[in-house]
């Protein structure tokens, strides 16, 4: 895993920076999820695309992805949290499976909203 190519693009992107503990997928070098898995439970703590191959895809199927790899690992339920603004990831998430189970308010450093999901069916 290329960190420093992760962390340019969190950086870009305005994400916390990679945790080497998690586990990780990249995406021919233009897509990458980081998760955090502790028992049977799984978080994505960061999802990013290079802002020249957005719209291709490529977050739809490395989630597709990731899921089937993390079941192979023994993960049953997956969550996530998302910028209450960022539509088109909630939309994503949405035709993935996820539904919105909570809220935290003022989570992000600007005072925005994180809506916390959960994948309901797995696909």
């Amino acid at each position: 895993m290329d960190k420093e190519w992760i962390s340019a693009i969190q950086s870009e992107c305005g994400l916390p920076q990679f945790k080497p503990n998690s586990t990780s997928w990249a995406w021919e070098k233009k897509a990458f999820a980081i998760w955090q898995m502790s028992g049977d439970e799984c978080e994505l703590l960061s999802i990013a695309v290079e802002q020249a191959e957005r719209g291709k895809g490529l977050a739809k199927m490395l989630m597709e992805h990731c899921h089937k790899e993390l079941v192979k690992l023994g993960a049953k339920n997956f969550f996530l949290e998302v910028r209450e603004n960022n539509t088109a990831a909630i939309s994503l998430y949405k035709k993935l499976g996820y539904e919105k189970i909570s809220e935290r308010k003022g989570y992000y450093a600007n005072g925005e909203n994180a809506t916390i999901m959960k994948l309901i069916s797995n696909h």
